[in-house]
C-alpha cells in the first residue's frame, strides 16, 4: 500500500496543497474575526469611553448602547419630522401666496375692465356731446341766416313809399311849411316823430337829404332860469350829447327854442317859440 502511495506522487502533492489551502482559509477566518472584533472595540471605545472588547462588556453597557442607538433613531426621526413639517408649512405658504397673487390679479383685471368700461362710456358721451354741438352750431347758423333774410326783407318792406332808408331807420321830408308843433303832429300821425340825430354819419345823411333847405328836427331847448342856460332834449326825452350847432345862436332867454337843420354850412340853427307858439314855418323831417 505504501508503495502504491509512493507510486502516486500527484496524490501526495494534492493532499499537501489541500491542507495548505485549509490552513490559509483558517488563518483568513481568524484574521477576519480579529478585524471584526477590533472594529467593534473601537466603536464601543469611542462611544462609551471604555477600552474593553464586546464580548467582555457587561449587560448594563449593552443596554446603554441600545438606548443610545434608540435615542439617536428618535432624534433622527424628530429631525426628519421637523424637516417634513417645515417643508409642508412652506409649501402651504407658497400656495397661499400664489392664491393671494391670483386673487390680486383677478382684482386688478376686474378694475381694469371697469376702468375700460368707464372710458368707453365717457368716449361715447363725448361723441354724443360733440354731435349735439355740431347740430346746435348748424341750427344757429341757419337761424342767423334766417334772421338776416328777415331783416333784409323787413327793411325793404318797412320804409313806405316816399320814405328813404338809412341804417335801420326810414326818413321823410315834408315839402310843405308848418310850425314845429304841427310838423311833429304830422310825423306822429304816421307813427314816427321828428328826426333825432345821434351820430355824425346820420348828420351827414340829413345834410345831403335836405340840401339847400331848413327843416325842423326833433330837438327842443327849454330855458332854465336858475342855471341861466338852455336844457336841450330830443323828442324822446333823451339829452343832447353830440351837437352840430352853427354860429349866430340867439341869446334871448325868454323864449323856448327849437332846432333847425341845416344852414348853408350844414349846421344846426335855432328858432324862437314865443309862449309855446312857434310862428316860424319850415319844412320838417320825420324818422321811424
Amino acid at each position: 500500500m505504501f508503495s502504491d502511495i509512493k507510486s502516486t506522487p500527484d496524490l501526495i502533492q494534492r493532499v499537501r496543497y489541500s491542507r495548505a489551502k485549509q490552513e490559509e482559509a483558517a488563518e483568513w477566518v481568524e484574521e477576519k474575526v480579529h478585524i471584526y472584533n477590533y472594529i467593534n472595540y473601537m466603536m464601543d471605545d469611542s462611544q462609551l469611553g471604555g477600552g474593553k472588547q464586546i464580548e467582555n462588556q457587561p449587560a448594563a453597557d449593552k443596554v446603554s448602547t441600545r438606548f443610545t442607538t434608540l435615542s439617536r433613531m428618535v432624534l433622527y426621526i424628530s429631525v426628519l419630522a421637523g424637516i417634513i413639517s417645515l417643508t409642508v408649512y412652506f409649501t402651504l405658504e407658497i400656495i397661499k401666496l400664489k392664491n393671494s397673487h391670483s386673487n390680486l390679479s383677478d382684482i386688478g383685471d376686474n378694475y381694469k375692465l371697469e376702468l375700460q368700461a368707464k372710458l368707453l362710456e365717457m368716449a361715447a358721451n363725448y361723441s354724443q356731446l360733440q354731435n349735439s354741438y355740431e347740430i346746435l352750431s348748424k341750427n344757429h347758423s341757419q337761424l342767423i341766416d334766417q334772421v338776416n333774410r328777415l331783416n333784409n326783407t323787413i327793411t325793404r318792406k318797412w320804409c313806405p313809399d316816399g320814405w328813404t332808408r338809412f341804417g335801420s331807420s326810414c326818413y321823410f321830408k315834408g315839402e310843405e311849411t308848418k310850425t314845429w308843433y304841427d310838423s311833429r303832429t304830422y310825423c306822429q300821425d304816421r307813427r314816427s316823430d321828428l328826426v333825432i340825430i345821434n351820430s355824425k354819419a346820420e348828420q351827414e345823411f340829413i345834410k345831403q337829404f335836405n340840401k339847400n333847405g331848413e327843416s325842423w328836427i326833433g330837438l327842443q331847448g327849454e330855458w332854465i332860469s336858475v342855471q341861466r342856460t338852455y336844457d336841450w332834449k330830443w323828442v324822446d326825452g333823451s339829452p343832447l350829447t353830440q351837437s352840430f350847432w352853427g354860429t349866430g345862436r340867439p341869446n334871448n332867454y325868454q323864449y323856448q327854442l327849437n332846432a333847425i337843420c341845416c344852414d348853408y354850412e350844414g349846421k344846426w340853427k335855432q328858432a324862437y317859440n314865443y309862449n309855446n307858439y312857434n310862428y316860424n314855418y319850415k319844412n320838417w323831417i320825420c324818422e321811424k
